[in-house]
This record gives C-alpha cells, structure tokens and sequence, in this order.
C-alpha cells in the first residue's frame, strides 16, 4: 500500500515538473480617452492646480505670493500633484503609448517632478513647489516639442 501511494505521489511530481509554465493573462486594460483627452480633462487640469499655486505676481498692486494660504490649499495641491503622477502612469499603458523609448522617458520625468511637488506641497515649501512645478513644466514641453511638434 505505502509502495503504490509513493508510486503514484512521483508520478504526479513527474508530470507536474512537465506542464509549461503558463503566463499570467495580462489585465483588459480600457484605454478609451485618447491622449489630447486625457491631458485636456485629466493632467492640463492638475497641472494647472499645481502651477496656480506657486511663484509671484508683480503688477501695479505690488507682488503676490500664490502659495496656498491654509493647510485645505496645500491638500489640494498634494492632490493634484498626486493626481498627475499617477495618471503619468497611464500614459504608459498599452493601447496609449506608441512603444518608444523616448515616450516612458517623458513619462517618467513627468512621474517624479510631479511627486516632488507632492513632497513640497506636504512641506508647505514655497521654493520647492515653484522649482518642481518648473520641473513639471519642462516634462510637459520635452514631450510636446518632440510629440505634437514634431521636433527632434
């Protein structure tokens, strides 16, 4: 009896060491904004939270500080920055990236310069919020120039 049990535990061991090893089925992903849709109602408009909210105006009036005033501001800043990082992400999903280098790169800078304006808006630092969002910025305009405008 213990001789056909070990017969039959080696022949299921034997024939499990056989099958292929089978790849998980990669998730439906539902990429249905276009990109020009997804940065116009999605990442234009947290941006623009994140670059509202940072530098100076000079006019006639004197100079204006546009930093959040209370800590509800800086949140929304801490969001909206949050928000354009993680939608960096989608930018890279298949169906929505065109599968070149040169596209996760942009994609990427955009992630980190919008999580260090997360840090900075958590820090409620000024400076810092106004140099990350520059870094936000430049992702942007990289991308655009090479993307939409089609300079190489």
């Amino acid at each position: 009896m213990l001789t056909k049990c070990l017969t039959v535990t080696l022949g299921v061991f034997a024939l499990a060491g056989c099958q292929k090893n089978v790849e998980p089925a990669q998730p439906p992903y539902k990429v249905e904004l276009t990109t020009k849709d997804l940065m116009q109602h999605s990442i234009d408009p947290s941006a623009g939270i994140i670059w509202g909210a940072s530098g100076y105006v000079v006019d006639e009036h004197g100079t204006t500080d546009l930093s959040p005033k209370t800590p509800e501001g800086w949140a929304v800043v801490e969001n909206n920055a949050a928000i354009v990082a993680e939608l960096s992400n989608t930018l890279m999903l298949p169906g929505r990236s065109p599968e070149e280098p040169k596209w996760n790169t942009y994609a990427v800078q955009l992630h980190d310069a919008a999580m260090a304006s997360m840090r900075a808006a958590q820090q409620r630092d000024r400076a810092g919020l106004l140099r990350t969002g520059g870094d936000i910025y430049a992702a942007c305009t990289a991308c655009h120039k090479y993307y939409v405008l089609r300079e190489k």
